[in-house]
């Protein structure tokens, strides 16, 4: 039995994990800022910024530091292809994994992402508690496939 007279011995709390970065990447600006309100409400995902195209990604990951875990990337923007830019993040960063998000849940194209590395796929039709998932889940080395 306790004793309420004794001072508790202090316990070792369990570390909190950092939050998993994630970079958006998509030319509508609507779009990013639903994707910004959506990662804000999961407190285990920090949304560490956004680009409105594919061209620049490189270079930008390269000046970030720390880099992101996660990078959400349109399917298709203006400029450089985005399956381009998902071969160049496997190629470059291999510890950063790329999810190509659409509005169109093309087979063909999804196993093109899948060859150009990316790590998994989701829909912008997807309710908000599963594109949250699949960020988890592809931080944590899974892969998230529909």
């Amino acid at each position: 039995m306790l004793d309420p007279m004794k001072t508790p011995t202090p316990t070792k709390s369990t570390p909190v994990a950092p939050p998993t970065r994630v970079l958006c990447v998509d030319d509508n600006p609507d779009i990013t800022e639903v994707m910004r309100m959506v990662i804000d409400t999961e407190p285990r995902i920090q949304c560490i910024g956004c680009l409105s195209c594919a061209d620049q990604l490189i270079e930008t990951v390269r000046g970030m530091s720390p880099p992101p875990d996660v990078v959400l990337l349109d399917a298709t923007m203006p400029g450089k292809s985005p399956l381009v830019a998902t071969s160049e993040m496997a190629a470059d960063f291999p510890a950063i994994r790329t999810i190509v998000y659409s509005g169109y849940n093309d087979a063909a194209f999804i196993n093109r992402a899948k060859a150009a590395g990316a790590w998994g796929f989701v829909s912008k039709t997807d309710e908000p508690d599963a594109i949250l998932r699949a960020i988890l889940d592809v931080a944590a080395g899974n892969a998230w496939w529909p």
